[in-house]
């Protein structure tokens, strides 16, 4: 179907007036609305109803280039065609009066033929790229991610509706996502791939905003893709009440990690499947927050769970990290409880999965030669009384006990059967001054325990405890 736009001109007594400037302002007028095809065409009959050399020039806009045109006798008609094809048609008459035309409206009207074709060639471009720009909005609006691309003056050159929902919705996006990415840098300084995170109403939204190559995020093309955690965070949650009920409905253990990092560009979060690769297949891991990862062990207690942290570390390269650990029971009855003890004891790493050993002796001198040996890779906890190395075992977590066989005032294979009934999984070792009696050596508790002999031998030591503790 064809638009057929004409207008009347030259009819009556022609009044003075500066019709060539007049002209000029509405093809002006047109190319403003270059962008949209039907208002454009309109735009340029209105600039060329301002013509005084016809009296009416019409520009017939056809839906097909092979549609048939009607030539009416004392109308002058010319193709509009361009590298883009044909247009159309323009016709011209000679106003009121009848005249001939002459060369010169020939090339007049042939020359403006020309012009307008080379313009409608640059609106039906506008017109593909808007068309294209409206596909890939639809395609965009389908992704399960929030996608926004801004181009060097900072504009959005295209996104989706989620995308502009979780950065508030308002006019000037960039100044929203300038809000939201890290506060360590401005951003110009910032490399050309910047993490964050959002908190949009209660969901946890993590966002990777990536520049072209070779220039700095803000500086030049960048594309930011943001996606909603929530229902990861939600298993995770949802992992911790399950299993804190079930453990405790059924007396097993249950052990509870956080693992906190500042840096998010290839931090915690972006580590997940690689830790479940590394970790238990019965372990849940999920996001907290974009800093913080949490870690559930179902029937497993505080060693255990240690021992598998020190597992994650060769994974984290270099990263600043804290760690905190809870354990069902010793640290909280409740989901929320267990939470906030992880949070309140999140520590350095290197402080948090330190092996953590109990010295009991009747003489201070071998706890103190003990430490000595064994003082820079393990956090040592010393005793000499009997009810405070009880209350230790209450209230505190260790990976070992190293204590004599034959005490002053108890027994050491007493002593360590309390510990393993209060922290399974702790790891026994025995001093003696002299060899085993006979009805010591077949105790159960020396099963697969280490007994060292005095005076110790303090590398093979401090390496057996290493080996035996896994480190």
């Amino acid at each position: 179907m064809s638009s057929k736009l004409v207008s009347q001109a030259g009819r009556g007594p022609v009044a003075p007036s500066l019709r060539g400037p007049t002209a000029l302002r509405a093809l002006t007028a047109a190319f403003a609305h270059l962008q949209d095809f039907d208002a454009f065409v309109a735009g340029l009959q209105a600039a060329l109803d301002q013509t005084e050399w016809f009296g009416r020039v019409t520009l017939e806009i056809e839906g097909r280039p092979a549609t048939e045109s009607q030539f009416v006798m004392g109308e002058m008609t010319l193709p509009v065609h361009g590298g883009a094809g044909t247009h159309g048609v323009l016709r011209a008459t000679g106003g009121d009066v009848p005249r001939l035309f002459g060369s010169e409206d020939l090339h007049l009207l042939s020359g403006l033929a020309d012009f307008l074709a080379v313009v409608l060639d640059r609106a039906h471009e506008w017109r593909d790229v808007g068309r294209h720009r409206q596909l890939l909005e639809f395609l965009l609006n389908q992704a399960p991610v929030g996608i926004v691309a801004f181009d060097g003056q900072y504009r959005v050159a295209a996104g989706n509706d989620l995308a502009r929902r979780w950065l508030g919705g308002g006019a000037d996006l960039w100044a929203a996502l300038q809000a939201a990415l890290p506060d360590d840098a401005t951003a110009t300084e910032r490399g050309p791939r910047t993490c964050f995170h959002l908190r949009v109403d209660g969901r946890l939204v993590f966002g990777e905003l990536r520049a072209t190559a070779g220039t700095a995020a803000g500086a030049g093309v960048c594309v930011v893709v943001m996606t909603d955690l929530t229902p990861e965070q939600a298993r995770l949650l949802d992992a911790l009440r399950r299993e804190t009920y079930r453990c405790q409905w059924r007396r097993l253990r249950l052990g509870f990690a956080l693992l906190e990092s500042p840096r998010i560009a290839g931090g915690l979060l972006q580590q997940q499947t690689r830790f479940r690769a590394e970790l238990s297949a019965v372990a849940t891991v999920g996001p907290y927050d974009a800093n913080r990862l949490g870690l559930v062990f179902p029937e497993c207690g505080r060693n255990t769970v240690m021992a598998q942290l020190r597992r994650l570390r060769p994974l984290l390269a270099d990263a600043p990290l804290r760690a905190g650990v809870a354990e069902l029971g010793r640290d909280g009855t409740e989901p929320e409880g267990l939470l906030q003890a992880a949070l309140a004891g999140l520590r350095p790493w290197s402080e948090a999965v330190r092996p953590a050993l109990l010295l009991h002796d009747d003489n201070p001198a071998v706890n103190d030669a003990l430490a000595y040996m064994l003082g820079g890779e393990f956090e040592l906890v010393k005793s000499t009384d009997l009810e405070r190395t009880r209350e230790l075992l209450r209230t505190r977590s260790f990976d070992a006990l190293i204590t004599e066989v034959e005490l002053r005032d108890a027994s050491g294979l007493e002593l360590a059967r309390l510990a393993g009934e209060l922290q399974p999984g702790i790891r026994p070792f025995f001093t003696t001054i002299s060899e085993l009696p006979a009805a010591a050596a077949k105790a159960p508790e020396l099963a697969d325990a280490v007994v060292f002999q005095k005076p110790f031998n303090a590398r093979a030591l401090a390496q057996t405890v290493r080996e035996k503790l896994g480190l």
